[in-house]
């Protein structure tokens, strides 16, 4: 497969072929034509942010990996009933207000990746704002799950999959949250490492660190 020509158009922002291609798509309906080529060429598909969960030093376990990254969904949009809308590519500046640095950079990479305490703290804040996340799954479907913000959270199928899933439970492209006014001022209470593990939140069950992930397409 060719991939440089296949994805030749501007809307789909190929960047590399080698040493596996990327393409960082300017829109979910491009992003959802490659997701579709790759599975009918049985490639698989590593969603990246901006990389900043990725060590300098990572590499991938296997070949026939396309990498898409969502840096350039960045969109936010005012919805009704005191919601707001935004695409995982957008700065979590414009949307958190946080006291301390977070090792994320986007909305996606903070629901998706891992983190230190304060960032963790800053994801379980967000996440019971969230009334739905958007997703396209590996048949390049769009599937959407309820958030705990939502009264379908407990009903059935649960975006609460996707925390610091890294991308494997499918590519976020768009989050449905709870909220007048941007930035969210996140509260000043700070969680102790022992109370934060002691915590109900899906969070609070995932690994944060993780040296040798099996189920994973790349190394640390």
């Amino acid at each position: 497969m060719n991939w440089a020509e296949r994805f030749k158009g501007t809307e789909f922002g190929f960047v590399q072929e080698r040493p596996y291609p990327v393409a960082s798509p300017i829109s979910v309906e491009a992003l959802v034509e490659i997701v579709q080529e790759c599975g009918e060429q049985n490639w698989r598909v590593l969603p990246l942010g901006q990389g900043s969960s990725f060590p300098p030093n990572f590499s991938l376990r296997t070949e026939r990996t396309f990498a898409i990254t969502t840096a350039k969904l960045r969109d936010i949009a005012r919805l009704s009933n005191g919601r707001m809308y935004c695409q995982p590519g957008l700065a979590i500046q414009k949307v958190l207000l946080a006291d301390q640095p977070l090792q994320r950079k986007t909305m996606g990479g903070l629901i998706c990746g891992t983190g230190d305490l304060p960032t963790r703290n800053a994801t379980r804040t967000f996440w019971q704002t969230v009334q739905c996340v958007e997703l396209i799954d590996a048949k390049g479907r769009t599937v959407v799950l309820p958030g705990p913000a939502s009264a379908q959270y407990a009903l059935g199928a649960s975006s609460s999959v996707l925390l610091e899933s890294r991308g494997k439970a499918g590519i976020i492209v768009g989050i449905e949250f709870c909220a007048d006014e941007l930035p969210l001022q996140l509260g000043p209470k700070k969680l102790s490492s022992t109370s934060t593990e002691n915590l109900s939140s899906p969070i609070s069950r995932q690994v944060s660190v993780r040296s040798a992930d099996a189920l994973s397409l790349f190394d640390w």
